[in-house]
Parts: structure tokens; sequence; C-alpha cells
């Protein structure tokens, strides 16, 4: 079977992994609902994908607004194929001892404080489906030695990716299949802060001196939407052009 016909959320669609996700569930069949926090980048990719695409906003570290996103892909589309959680949010990039915990705090709120609320919520509409999936972004960092002056992050996407490994188990029973990918260092605003020539020298690191890429997580997440990725449920899925941890 092939990618999941039926209506796609897209949480994150602003960024750069999330956007390629949506363009190529869309170009699958899927109809998307783009999520983000930036309305101008949601209408400009709705208008390149095109008829089927809609955009929804909502803060989803709050549950009330979470719910109330729910109620309204509720009322429109009855039952959800899938919901993709691809959200982040740039931090400082400092030693984690000098780090205020308010920049921790608003890591964890941004991921999993809203994929609770949002997984809360979603739930009834995934299980509709009869074969719903939950595709949940992390990163590889977690797996292995994370770099320096990332603790913010690595500590939120820790603590997401072990939330959504329990779900995987609970939901099996509901015809819902979690999936946890967890790519490689992706050039996207979340990097922007770093400098071209640390990108470029990191890519030459690399076994094939490229990064790995929006387009690679996206087609990797297109072939979570197909029964032959089934058994790969619950485990966290490396997409990395680097070595393997």
């Amino acid at each position: 079977m092939g990618a999941l016909p039926g209506a796609v959320l897209v949480l994150g669609a602003s960024g750069g992994i999330g956007g390629a996700i949506a363009r190529e569930l869309a170009a699958g069949g899927s109809e998307a609902i783009l999520h983000g926090r930036d309305a101008g980048k949601l209408e400009r990719l709705a208008a390149e994908i095109g008829a089927g695409a809609s955009i929804e906003l909502a803060d989803l570290a709050d549950a009330t607004e979470a719910a109330a996103l729910m109620g309204r892909v509720a009322a429109r589309w009855g039952a959800l194929e899938a919901v993709v959680f691809s959200i982040a949010t740039r931090f400082p990039n400092r030693l984690a001892h000098r780090t205020p915990w308010d920049v921790f705090e608003s890591q964890w709120l941004g991921q999993v404080k809203a994929l609770h609320n949002i997984a809360a919520a979603a739930l009834p509409l995934l299980a509709k489906s009869g074969r719903g999936r939950l595709i949940v972004i992390g990163t590889e960092y977690v797996l292995g030695s994370p770099p320096k002056k990332t603790a913010p992050y690595v500590a939120a996407k820790a603590g997401l990716m072990a939330y959504a490994q329990v779900l995987a188990q609970e939901w099996l029973g509901r015809d819902v299949r979690v999936f946890i990918v967890a790519p490689g260092l992706v050039k996207t605003d979340l990097v922007s802060d770093m400098p071209d020539e640390f990108l470029s020298e990191m890519a030459e690191r690399m076994p094939e001196k490229r990064l790995t890429s929006a387009d690679d997580v996206a087609r990797f997440v297109g072939f979570l939407m197909t029964d032959a990725a089934d058994p790969l449920y619950g485990a966290p899925l490396q997409v990395s052009r680097g070595a393997r941890r």
C-alpha cells in the first residue's frame, strides 16, 4: 500500500524539515493541514502545495488551544490518517551550566508538553482512521554523544523521544502506530546561527561529504506512511548521512 489517503496534520510545517515533509505527503495524495508559528511561511507553502492544503495556528503548549485545533480538524475531516510532530525552536548556543533554566523550560514546553497536549487530543481521530500514524521528529544527538552548547535542545528532544516510545506501546492496541525519526544535522533556520564554515567542515567529516537534508527526512517519513514500515514502530530510527550510532 502506498501513502495513506486523507488528511495529515503536519506540526511545525513552517520549519525546513516540516515543510519538506508536508510537500512529500501532499505529493503522495494526502490533504496537508499545515501548522506553524510563521503564518507567512505557511501561506506560501500552502500556495505551493495547492488544492487541499489548509493552515492552522495554535500554541500547542496550551492544552485548550491544542484541543480546539483538533476540534476544528474533527469538524472538517472527521478523522486523521497521520500527525507529524516536527517542531523545533532556536536556542542560545551556550555551555549547559551557563544557560538560564528558563531556556530549558521553554524547550521542554515546546517539545514534551506540546506533544502531550496534541497526542491527547489527536488519539480519537487517529484511531478512527483504522491505521493512524503519529510520527515524531527527534534528533540523532540523543542516540550518541551530542555536541557542546546544545543542552536545552537535546534534553527536550530526549524527553520527547522517550515519551513517544511509551505512546508507541500504549497506542498499538488502538491501531495507531508511533514512529520516532532521529535525523542528523540538517541545514535549516534552527542552525542559522552556525557559521557556514562550521557546517562545511561538518559536511567534510561525513562519509558522503554532505549533510543530511530535509528531503532525506521527508522521503523517509513518506515511507513510514506505508504498510511496509509497520514493524518499525516504537524505536528511534536514525536518518543520517553520517556514521551510524
